[in-house]
């Protein structure tokens, strides 16, 4: 099964571009969508807007799709397979710093073109679930002003 999640905001361009690839059969696992506030609803996939908690459906899925949030250093720590795309529209694109930056020390899935996602869904499925060490990786991300 694959998870995805947009985490409490939006993020209609991602769900929408899963739904496709449902439709299109270029995904074929079972897919679960956290929506969020979005306003797109997939039809080719279960859906739900929010609940208390996720932890199950991601200890569940073989992958996880999600944005460039929180989750991503969630997923890490689990070692648990992912792909994060970057929600550019979100306060000034701060997802795809994170998530370039975090790349640099950890290597995992990612773009900031939802376009990108079958690809790096496909990759994703056959490459190892990345790990973290957190003190190495708090040296790494800290601002350097």
């Amino acid at each position: 099964m694959i998870f995805v999640t947009v985490g409490t905001t939006h993020f209609d361009p991602l769900i929408r571009e899963i739904d496709a690839l449902i439709g299109a059969g270029k995904i074929r696992d079972r897919i679960v969508c956290q929506i969020g506030a979005g306003t797109y609803v997939p039809s080719h996939a279960e859906h739900f807007r929010f609940q208390p908690s996720i932890d199950d459906w991601i200890e569940q899925a073989d992958l996880v799709i999600c944005h460039g949030g929180a989750t991503v250093m969630s997923l890490l720590q689990k070692r648990k397979r992912f792909v994060a795309i970057a929600n550019t529209v979100l306060a000034g694109d701060h997802q795809t710093a994170f998530l370039s930056r975090l790349a640099k020390s950890v290597g995992f899935s990612w773009s900031w073109e939802v376009r990108d996602v079958g690809q790096l869904v496909e990759a994703a499925l056959i490459q190892p679930a990345p790990g973290i060490n957190l003190p190495h990786l708090a040296d790494e991300l800290r601002c350097r002003v």
